[in-house]
């Protein structure tokens, strides 16, 4: 069922953001493979410049999430609809290839997520040994948690 199908441009400025979304999310997937080849070679310096990376790649996905949102503002679409609900109710015949842009989008997303988190487990297990080698050969300092200083 079809309620206020959106005009052929509005579903094309969708498709382009959509599009660019999926391009920001294949570019964290890149983003994470190479955080993840940096935590194991203990590179700082590829760490710090792919999170810097990560950072500018996530603004830019959240800029094009609102580009979104303002679209189907304009369009007056609920805003309490969710995009699988609106390219169902508004896409018409077009409605299958946009949720296979969508569900590509959300599986590359929901991937990427995934990534980060273990990478933070991997960047927080590769700091816990750097730290207690470096303290075993005296090269830094103990911390205490209990005990008089």
């Amino acid at each position: 069922m079809v309620i206020n199908q959106l005009s052929g441009d509005v579903l094309l400025q969708l498709r382009t953001l959509l599009e660019q979304m999926n391009v920001c999310a294949h570019e964290l997937e890149k983003i994470t493979q190479g955080e993840y080849e940096a935590i194991r070679s203990l590179n700082a310096e590829r760490i710090i410049a792919l999170s810097d990376h990560r950072i500018v790649a996530h603004q830019a996905l959240a800029q094009l999430e609102n580009s979104c949102r303002e679209l189907m503002s304009r369009q007056g679409v609920d805003q309490s609809l969710t995009l699988e609900i609106i390219i169902d109710l508004h896409a018409g015949k077009q409605a299958s290839d946009f949720q296979a842009l969508r569900r590509n989008l959300y599986e590359r997303i929901v991937k990427v997520d995934k990534s980060s988190q273990e990478n933070h487990l991997r960047m927080h297990a590769a700091y816990n040994v750097s730290s207690s080698i470096l303290q075993k050969l005296g090269l830094a300092k103990v911390e205490q948690t209990y005990g008089r200083r």
